[in-house]
């Protein structure tokens, strides 16, 4: 399988959404997390400040319902989650 060094994806959280409101930023992250890891196949995932910022931009009980991130490596089995920001 070929190595992703900088990869773009969509992640849909929806499931979150409408779950427990109480805490949902906290799980949007760790659900990215997840996906990351199962994805790459990395040990270690680390999430750019921003994203977090961007999900929870109107409280931590109101998350956005996607967001497009880009996944960049950075060591051996070790991934950087940023917010993909499009230009025009």
């Amino acid at each position: 399988m070929k190595e992703k060094d900088n990869f773009e994806m969509v992640i849909n959280l929806r499931k979150i959404k409408t779950g427990k409101r109480t805490g949902r930023s906290k799980r949007a992250i760790k659900f990215i997390r997840k996906i990351v890891l199962r994805h790459f196949n990395a040990e270690k995932v680390v999430i750019d400040p921003l994203l977090t910022r961007s999900i929870s931009k109107n409280g931590d009980d109101k998350i956005v319902g996607k967001v497009r991130v880009v996944v960049s490596k950075i060591g051996e089995k070790i991934y950087l989650v940023r917010l993909a920001i499009k230009s025009k």
